[in-house]
């Protein structure tokens, strides 16, 4: 019978402490939960209500010496003489710590009488958290690009069906800005394929620190990405978007040598399709903006150009 089932009977029988009935009530809680931030939100909740402990602070450490911090509550000395650590080994390459920041001495002292029972939950409920970790870093692998850590275009055509149908129903515009590297090949061929990933981490992080919250960045293939701006006014609000992205990515550098002090700028063009106004078709509404780019290049550096209907018709792409 596994610690678990244990437990179980034992609540069943009035059998166990205060501290064991509220464990394996949390452990009935996160059981199920499909993030870690929720399972950290139901043990914050917990170790509040139970053990009046509003600082905690989770982290995963690797063999190699490396952190993945979880949560922070507020800020605080995670050596202060008055923080309880709680360490459990989740394999060979890595365990997981909890810490907790008691209010003062006494308080230090009565949660530390507890010890055994704090362990013992962090104990059963740390596999629960490394598999819950593990699935969404799965997830995350199959809808992010490994290079920028951006969405790929399997995440964004899930979005907008989600999406385009509620923008239409509302009324609202959303804009499409197809983003290209100026000339990115000549960055493979003049340097090699690691510098050119530290391009597009740089244009990804410049992309991403100019828009809002509720729009999104997606790297679709190679030096292209599309911006995808909700609730957009019209495409002149959408063209100074597009002019900021380029105004400041224009000032990037990108370190090619630190011994020589070596840097490298490059520019992008934007190619911009409106929906609903130039179609109603996810398809359709992506081509438009790769049409738009497509033409935006030919006008020469850091251009930006408007899909309209003679472009569709007049465009050679061979």
């Amino acid at each position: 019978m596994s610690i678990v089932n244990s437990l179980e009977n034992f609540v069943k029988e009035d059998k166990v402490s205060e501290d064991v009935k509220e464990a394996f009530y949390l452990y009935e809680k996160i059981k199920n939960s499909s993030e870690v931030e929720f399972i950290y939100e139901d043990i914050k909740d917990w170790v509040a209500s139970v053990y009046k402990i509003n600082n905690i602070k989770i982290v995963i450490t690797k063999r190699d010496g490396s952190d993945l911090i979880f949560h922070n509550g507020k800020e605080y000395n995670i050596d202060s003489e008055y923080t309880l650590n709680f360490s459990i080994d989740i394999n060979s390459d890595s365990s997981i710590m909890f810490s907790f920041l008691c209010d003062n001495e006494e308080h230090y002292k009565e949660i530390e009488q507890r010890y055994i029972y704090l362990n013992t939950i962090f104990y059963i409920i740390t596999p629960l958290i490394n598999t819950t970790f593990l699935e969404e870093k799965v997830k995350d692998t199959a809808v992010k690009d490994s290079i920028t850590g951006l969405y790929n275009r399997k995440y964004l055509l899930e979005h907008l069906e989600k999406m385009l149908p509620l923008a239409r129903r509302e009324q609202k515009n959303v804009a499409f800005l197809m983003v290209g590297i100026d000339h990115f090949k000549a960055v493979i061929d003049e340097f090699d394929y690691e510098i050119g990933d530290m391009v597009l981490i740089k244009l990804a992080e410049t992309l991403q620190e100019a828009i809002r919250t509720s729009d999104i960045v997606v790297r679709l293939d190679a030096d292209e990405f599309l911006v995808v701006l909700a609730n957009i006014q019209d495409n002149n609000s959408a063209t100074m978007v597009a002019q900021k992205l380029i105004e400041n990515f224009g000032k990037c550098e990108v370190d090619v040598n630190s011994y020589t002090g070596q840097t490298l700028k490059k520019t992008i063009c934007v190619g911009i399709s409106m929906y609903p106004d130039d179609s109603t078709s996810i398809d359709q509404i992506l081509k438009n903006a790769d049409v738009s780019l497509y033409e935006a290049r030919n006008k020469g550096r850091s251009q930006v150009l408007v899909f309209s209907k003679e472009q569709e018709s007049s465009i050679d792409l061979f």
